[in-house]
C-alpha cells in the first residue's frame, strides 16, 4: 500500500473494522422495512417526526421510493377522487320523513395534507365529511316541501346542498383556519329520494291526473285540425258542384260510382258482377263468401181423395217432418181402435 500507517491501522483493527461493517450490514437488513417505504401511484405522504418537531404540515410527500429513520412515521393517503354512497333521513317543510340516497365525491389537497393529518386524522371520512354533509342536507331539505323535494326543485337542493358544504369546509372551525382548504367536495348526486307511501302514491296520481288532462287538449286540437279540414273540404265540394251545375250532378255522381267500380274489378279478389235492371244502375260486385247458401224447400205432397158430392177439391201439402210424422202415426192409432169397434156392431 501506498500509505504505510493506513496499512498498520488496517492490519490492528482488521478485525475490529470487519466486525463492525458485518453489524452494520445486519442490522440495515433488519431495519429497511421500516426505513425504506413505498408510495404508491396516486397516493400522498405524511411525515412525522419522533425528535424533530412532530408533523411536517408543509406539502405533501410525493409518491415512489422513500427513506425515513426507523423511529419516524411516514403516512399513506390515497389522493384519487373517492366516491361515497351514504342514506340520510331527512325532515322536510311538511313534517314528512324522508330517506334520501346521496352519493359525493371528493379528494385531498397535497398542500394542505399535514394539516388534516395533524387536526383530523386518517379517518377524516367519518369524522368530517359524512355528518357535515348530513346537517347540510337536513338544513337544505326543511325548505322545501315533499312535492318540491321529490319532483320539481330536486336540482335546486341539490346544488344548495353542494354550494354550503363548500362553504362548511373553508371557513373557519375547529379543524382548519379560515379560507384553508383540507378537502375538495367536487360533486353531490341525489341517487334516490323514498317517501312515505301514502305522500307517493298521491303525487303519482296528481302525474297522471297532469298526463291526462295533456292528452285531453292533444285531442281537442286534433279535433279543431279535423274539423277545420272537413270544412276545406265541403267548400271544394260545393265549388265543384257550383261549377257542373244541379243538372249535371246525378252524371257526375254516375262517373264516380263507374270509377269506383272499375276499381274494384281491378282487384285480383274473386267475385260476381250483378248488372242492374236498369240502363242509369250502376253493377254490384259480390264475393264468393258473400253468398248465403241456397236454402233447401220444404216437398209438397199431392194427396188425392174419391169425388164425392160433399168433397173439397185435392190439396197440397207440406211434408211432414219427422215430429209431426210420429204425431201421427200415435194419432193414427185409436182411429183403428174406432173402426174396429163399429164394424164388430154391425157383425152382430
Amino acid at each position: 500500500m501506498q500509505f504505510p500507517v493506513l496499512k498498520r491501522f488496517y492490519e490492528n483493527y482488521m478485525m475490529t473494522i470487519t466486525l463492525t461493517v458485518m453489524i452494520m450490514g445486519l442490522l440495515f437488513v433488519y431495519l429497511s422495512p421500516t426505513m425504506m417505504v413505498t408510495i404508491p401511484a396516486g397516493h400522498l405522504g405524511v411525515r412525522w417526526y419522533r425528535f424533530h418537531g412532530g408533523t411536517d404540515q408543509g406539502p405533501a410527500v410525493q409518491e415512489g421510493t422513500r427513506l425515513k429513520f426507523p423511529w419516524d412515521e411516514l403516512y399513506d393517503y390515497d389522493a384519487r377522487v373517492q366516491l361515497v354512497d351514504k342514506e340520510y333521513d331527512l325532515i322536510t317543510k311538511d313534517g314528512l320523513l324522508i330517506t334520501t340516497h346521496i352519493s359525493f365525491l371528493y379528494r385531498i389537497e397535497p398542500e394542505t395534507l399535514g394539516i388534516l393529518h395533524k387536526e383530523v386524522g386518517p379517518d377524516f371520512l367519518n369524522v368530517v365529511l359524512i355528518p357535515e354533509l348530513g346537517a347540510v342536507a337536513r338544513t337544505v331539505v326543511a325548505e322545501y316541501g315533499a312535492e318540491e323535494f321529490y319532483s320539481t326543485r330536486r336540482i335546486e337542493a341539490r346544488d344548495r346542498i353542494l354550494a354550503e358544504m363548500r362553504q362548511r369546509l373553508i371557513e373557519d372551525n375547529a379543524y382548519s383556519p379560515d379560507n384553508v382548504v383540507l378537502i375538495e367536495f367536487d360533486r353531490v348526486m341525489l341517487r334516490s329520494i323514498k317517501l312515505p307511501d301514502r305522500i307517493a302514491n298521491a303525487i303519482e296520481a296528481k302525474v297522471e291526473q297532469y298526463q291526462r288532462q295533456l292528452e285531453y287538449d292533444f285531442r281537442l286540437q286534433v279535433e279543431t285540425k279535423e274539423k277545420e279540414r272537413k270544412r276545406i273540404e265541403g267548400e271544394g265540394v260545393q265549388a265543384l258542384f257550383d261549377n257542373i251545375g244541379a243538372k249535371e250532378v246525378p252524371n257526375y255522381l254516375r262517373l264516380v260510382g263507374i270509377n269506383a267500380t272499375l276499381e274494384l274489378a281491378r282487384s285480383n279478389n274473386a267475385k260476381i258482377i250483378v248488372t242492374g235492371s236498369s240502363l242509369n244502375a250502376l253493377p254490384l260486385l259480390i264475393g264468393n263468401d258473400a253468398l248465403p247458401p241456397p236454402a233447401q224447400q220444404p216437398q209438397a205432397v199431392k194427396i188425392e181423395t174419391t169425388k164425392g158430392a160433399n168433397q173439397s177439391p185435392p190439396q197440397l201439402l207440406k211434408a211432414p217432418s219427422d215430429n209431426t210424422k210420429a204425431t201421427s202415426t200415435q194419432a193414427e192409432k185409436p182411429a183403428t181402435q174406432t173402426d174396429k169397434t163399429q164394424t164388430d156392431k154391425a157383425k152382430k
